[in-house]
């Protein structure tokens, strides 16, 4: 599509106080690797060579999105809406219904008046591209992914009992341009080099699999000998685990786990955090007031960044609908802090007018290392282990979970006992009075902290 034209269309609508053109143009490449055939034979698992083991799917694609503003006046009153459509070509006759069709909604709603991003917006340089993966030709990236497939397997080869029955690859380039009424444009390349690894694991009759999902945005964030190395551990794990115990107490929250329970999409503070709940009454966040309740605080108080402009960060980004990205502490010393939002409820928060300048959307999690280490942190006496989740999910208002145990341990008098199943249960809010972290750190997709953490007292349910 030809953007320009686009563009040209929408500048003469009449009707539109403000206007945001984006396009994305997309190289995506898709690479499925099967390195065997399994079938059963007498009730066993057979695994057979695979004579054609890759598959290669190229998917080039465009999109062309826009977001119309609209002043208008209900009741006497002056209004302001909004809407977000996506045009499918750029053909005159067509732009013109779509833009027809976003006015007549944004009409519609009800909204106080805000201000919108002008051309006095400064936007931060951050590295989103992979120089070794944005410019390279189709060979030269396939042969990129070949040589980490070829790692994966032989790093996984060296691991007893375990196989990779499938491993799929997903290179996407994409080249993003912005353009605003106010004469705003920008324009920037971005990354990701995603992997999903399946790894089998076999004890004898028994067989289990865990799959490993890996988001980066340079391919060379993607270390095969360590994933092949802790993943298979996993699969070894599960094939031998036992039935979940029944406990009340400490949990320790390691590595994989650790980032779930911590990481902004999968927690409740991107929640009440939100201008918008804020400005809507749904949040309990009060500047300066304790996140974990009304109980003492024990442990250690949590820091906690969204932060945008992390360099190759998975949830990294330069702007969100025009409006510049920024760092922001949520919670500070265990303490709301700061509110993520667009221009609209900072100006209706009265933020605005207090010098705070808008963030758009939340960013990768950022979590200061701890003053325990790892090693110290499940103590005396017993205490459950959680290394993996099927799903950790905590309810966005209330912060109570209740997520499967996909692989955990139980540790007394010295012994580690695996198991599989089960629920850990607490509320994630409550779980911050009494909470330390590990001094070691790590970095898996957008979660940037301790790589261990420990909660007084959750309750595993069998």
């Amino acid at each position: 599509m030809n953007i320009d034209k686009i563009k040209a269309i929408v500048a003469k609508t009449e009707g539109l106080t403000g206007w945001v053109l984006r396009r994305v143009e997309t190289d995506a490449t898709t690479v499925i690797r099967l390195p065997g055939i399994y079938t059963t034979e007498n009730g066993r698992f057979v695994r057979h060579a695979n004579s054609d083991p890759r598959e290669v799917i190229n998917a080039p694609g465009e999109e062309v999105w826009v977001t119309v503003y609209c002043r208008h006046t209900q009741d006497g009153a002056e209004q302001m809406g909004e809407a977000q459509g996506q045009f499918v070509s750029d053909d005159e006759a067509g732009v013109k219904a779509t833009l027809a069709a976003l006015i007549a909604a944004a009409r519609s709603q009800p909204n106080k008046p805000y201000p919108l991003v002008d051309k006095t917006a400064v936007y931060p340089k951050v590295e989103l591209a992979d120089p070794k993966l944005i410019d390279a030709s189709r060979p030269e990236l396939l042969a990129r992914v070949q040589q980490f497939s070829d790692d994966v397997l032989r790093a996984t080869a060296a691991e007893s009992g375990v196989d990779v029955s499938n491993l799929e690859v997903f290179i996407r380039r994409f080249r993003t341009r912005v353009e605003t009424d106010a004469g705003i444009r920008v324009e920037y390349p971005t990354t990701r080099a995603d992997a999903e690894i399946c790894f089998i694991a076999r004890l004898g009759d028994k067989v289990a699999e865990h799959t490993a999902r890996l988001h980066a945005r340079r391919f060379e964030d993607l270390d095969p000998e360590e994933l092949a190395r802790a993943n298979a551990g996993h699969a070894r794990a599960i094939v031998q685990a036992g039935p979940p115990p029944q406990h009340q107490g400490p949990v320790v929250l390691s590595g994989e786990a650790a980032s779930n329970f911590m990481r902004l999409e999968q927690q409740p503070l991107m929640f009440h955090c939100s201008a918008r709940t804020v400005y809507e009454k749904m949040s309990r966040y009060e500047k300066g007031k304790p996140a974990w309740g009304d109980k003492p605080l024990q442990g250690d108080a949590l820091t906690l960044f969204s932060d945008p402009l992390v360099p190759f960060g998975v949830n990294s980004r330069i702007e969100t609908d025009a409006t510049p990205s920024r760092r922001i502490a949520l919670v500070e010393e265990s303490r709301y802090a700061e509110l993520y939002g667009t221009a609209r409820y900072y100006h209706y928060l009265g933020l605005l007018e207090q010098g705070a300048k808008p963030t758009g959307l939340p960013g990768n999690t950022v979590v200061p290392a701890g003053k325990t280490k790892a090693a110290d942190l499940p103590g005396p006496g017993r205490v459950v282990v959680v290394k993996t989740f099927s799903d950790f999910r905590a309810d966005p208002a209330s912060g109570d979970f209740a997520s499967e145990i996909r692989l955990g341990e139980v540790r007394e008098n010295g012994t580690a006992t695996p198991f599989k199943g089960g629920l850990l249960i607490g509320n994630w809010f409550a779980a911050l009075a009494d909470i330390r972290f590990s001094q070691e750190t790590m970095v898996m997709d957008d979660y940037y902290g301790p790589s261990a953490i420990r909660v007084g007292d959750l309750q595993v349910a069998g």
